[in-house]
């Protein structure tokens, strides 16, 4: 090999590492871009005589500086990171509904009891009435706002999900097209298309912002993409599309299906935007919109338990307040006041105590509830008068010509609550759902009467009782059964809500900002090996120059040389 020949290869090796250094300055700002490098090697030398002489130098491949490891770091960080954000960009939007002082259920709830302690205050006020009517009127339109509100957080959900799908399969599509494009432009060499191969990986980056995502790569250089529990989604030059399509149960929600068949993989994907969307519904929409209409639920129930058993200004008994009725029509957007004339809100008893005359005592007996009438059409709750008799440290209690037995020591029993229905009277008859309380040291023989306030004439115009029961309802716990027990009331129930809404929403922030962290970092990382370094390249660029004009002077040295020896000749 001659010097001519060595000075040669010198010159397009260093040519060639003097153009890889200028295409990895010319694309520092590429996304996706990792640099490359020439790696050089000997050539074969000459065998001459007893030794070896050098045949110069080749190069042996371009590599590209790729660190598998933390190119799937970044994805992972990356899908998670875009996760969170989703989660937390809904999660705000809901926390922020829930909260807003003009749609807070809590106001609302506020506004309405304090109105009903008015009419409680004042009950045959007509101005008072109305004003009731009007905060219950308004209340229930913010449960419809509420729903309409988280609805369209819903659709929201479904739109972003199919936008989203559109793009996965596109960027699938794309991997499958770079691979089959790898798999060729290698051929048989096994020589790596590197600019291919970073947009290859660019668009696998790109896939993990919507998806969770894990690769394979196989011997000719394609790479295989997985999601969810192991789906295909894309192998070798083929790509598996995904599709939106309407959960079967509910016709509102979207879900993600996968292949020919459509299958539903909701429920095992992941990461990204895509999983996001799912997470957030799942953990933030549908809870809220299940936690308020079971609230609508509850709250139209109780109220109107309340109020069919009171009577109204004319004496009538009070119909439902809320509707609709049908608990299996019930929610949040359906619920509307069902009563427009203030004369008709049921803010008297159906029963009225009598103490009688004689008694000598300082007893005293009150109706607390009323449960159920025995004669709705009539207003009445008895089917006769319930007499109450002291004697021997217990009252006796006389209904249709049968008795029961109330023990009541004074000083011990004073203040006590007792369900008249939950009574043994002699001749087996049940008593009507009555509560009552027993207070204060009776006499022998203090009696009391109680009567139906509607009985032939209606003598109840300034009785509240029924407007107190209603305002009780406040605190009351009604909701979120126990083992039989309720034990949250309406605020309690929203209280809960909001918080549970507002934690959910902190802990995505928390999230976001967490592997925010950790992806920048690792992208730093990652830059630090893959990225173009222009003070390292400045530098390759003088190293390559020199040895470019070391190798000219090689050939120039030859030349020199043949010269001589043809002129010696």
């Amino acid at each position: 090999m001659s010097m001519l020949n060595i000075g040669t290869s010198a010159l397009l090796t260093t040519q060639a590492s003097l153009s890889t250094t200028s295409n990895n300055i010319s694309n520092v700002n590429t996304d996706g871009y990792n640099r490359q490098r020439v790696i050089q090697g000997t050539q074969t030398p000459n065998f001459e005589g007893g030794y070896y002489i050098g045949s110069g130098v080749t190069v042996n491949s371009v590599e590209r500086i790729f660190d598998s490891f933390l190119s799937d770091q970044v994805r992972i960080f990356t899908s998670q990171e875009k996760s969170f954000s989703t989660f937390s960009t809904f999660a705000s939007q809901v926390d922020d509904l829930l909260g807003a002082p003009e749609l807070s259920l809590s106001s609302g709830l506020q506004g309405f009891f304090d109105a009903v302690q008015d009419v409680a205050d004042d009950p045959t006020s007509i101005p008072a009435r109305q004003v009731m009517l009007t905060e219950a009127d308004t209340l229930a339109k913010r449960f419809n706002t509420l729903d309409t509100q988280l609805n369209a957080f819903n659709q929201q959900v479904n739109v972003n999900l199919d936008s989203a799908i559109k793009d996965v399969n596109i960027l699938s599509q794309g991997i499958a097209d770079l691979n089959q494009a790898i798999t060729e432009a290698s051929g048989g060499a096994g020589v790596a298309p590197n600019d291919l191969m970073d947009q290859r990986d660019q668009l696998i980056n790109q896939l993990s912002g919507y998806i969770s995502v894990s690769t394979n790569v196989q011997s000719n250089g394609a790479v295989n993409v997985f999601i969810g529990n192991g789906q295909a989604l894309v192998v070798g030059q083929s790509a598996i599309a995904l599709k939106v399509i309407t959960n079967p149960l509910d016709t509102t929600r979207s879900e993600v299906g996968y292949g020919p068949s459509s299958i539903n993989v909701s429920s095992q994907l992941t990461g990204g935007s895509i999983g996001g969307l799912l997470s957030v519904r799942q953990d933030v929409i549908d809870p809220a919109r299940a936690e308020i209409d079971a609230l609508a639920a509850g709250m139209i129930n109780t109220i109107n338990a309340q109020h069919t058993v009171g009577l109204t200004l004319d004496g009538n008994t009070g119909g439902n307040f809320f509707e609709p009725s049908d608990l299996l029509t019930q929610d949040a957007g359906s619920i509307r006041l069902a009563i427009t004339d203030p004369r008709d809100i049921a803010v008297a008893f159906p029963v009225s105590t009598t103490t009688n005359a004689n008694n000598a005592g300082t007893a005293q007996l009150n109706v607390t509830k009323v449960s159920s009438l025995v004669n709705p059409a009539g207003g009445q709750a008895l089917a006769g008068d319930i007499q109450l008799s002291f004697a021997s440290n217990q009252y006796t209690v006389s209904y249709q010509g049968e008795t029961a037995i109330i023990p009541y020591t004074p000083g011990v029993d004073s203040g006590k609550s007792y369900d008249l229905s939950s009574l043994t009277f002699t001749g087996g008859i049940v008593a009507p759902d009555i509560k009552i309380t027993l207070s204060g040291v009776p006499s022998i023989t203090d009696r009391f009467t109680i009567s139906n306030s509607n009985n032939g004439s209606f003598t109840a115009v300034g009785d509240n009782r029924n407007a107190l029961a209603f305002s009780q309802l406040q605190t009351a716990k009604t909701l979120n059964p126990v083992n039989g027990v309720a034990t949250r009331s309406f605020g309690d129930a929203y209280g809960i809500l909001v918080a549970n809404v507002a934690t959910r929403t902190h802990q995505a922030n928390v999230g976001q900002q967490t592997q925010k962290g950790l992806l920048d970092q690792t992208s730093l990382r990652y830059e630090s090996v893959s990225g173009v370094n222009l003070d390292e390249e400045a530098a390759n660029l003088i190293k390559f120059q020199q040895a470019y004009q070391a190798a000219s002077q090689i050939i120039t040295v030859s030349n020199t040389v043949f010269n001589s020896l043809m002129s010696a000749m």
